[in-house]
């Protein structure tokens, strides 16, 4: 059993790094054609743990093309083998509308929660947020277009991935 974690330079892919058999997929979004080389030369991988994102430092931080870019991207990742593989896909509080609420957890508590078997499920951190209604509503355009591209990427990924959890962070330190 292996690990691949795709965005593992990121503050929680590098706690998830530090999980036992784990590697970094460095196939970055602009890449995307890669993936299906990159699984054909790990046959060993059996688990994903997706927590890479497309998002600039300045302002536009995200926009139409971002979103785009990471529709593409996973698109591409799903038609490899990887849709066979266990799916764990981190998504954020934003698709619930909430952007000021800080709740933060030190990443290193997050990544153990995606080791926590929970199939077909979607799970919010910390757990005992029980939000679950999304709602776009008050979003400014940035948060839009965020919570937007994270709920399009859920949708692909309970569409191709059979055994999936979707992990809705809040904050991480």
């Amino acid at each position: 059993m292996k690990r691949c974690v795709i965005g593992a330079t990121g503050l929680l892919g590098r706690a998830l790094m530090n999980m036992p058999n784990t590697i970094a997929c460095p196939v970055r979004f602009e890449e995307s054609s890669q993936y299906r080389t990159w699984f054909d030369a790990h046959p060993d991988v059996d688990t994903i743990w997706h927590v890479a994102r497309a998002c600039r430092k300045n302002a536009p931080r995200r926009d139409i093309k971002t979103h785009r870019l990471e529709i593409k991207a996973m698109e591409d990742l799903v038609s490899t083998r990887a849709s066979e593989c266990k799916f764990v896909y981190a998504s954020t509080k934003i698709v619930y509308g909430i952007t000021h609420e800080f709740t933060p957890l030190p990443a290193h508590t997050v990544a153990e929660d995606f080791v926590i078997e929970q199939k077909d499920s979607i799970v919010n951190l910390p757990r005992w947020k029980t939000t679950a209604r999304v709602s776009l509503k008050n979003l400014g355009k940035e948060h839009r277009i965020y919570a937007t591209t994270k709920l399009r990427l859920e949708q692909i990924v309970r569409q191709h991935c059979d055994d999936h959890k979707i992990v809705r962070i809040w904050d991480i330190i």
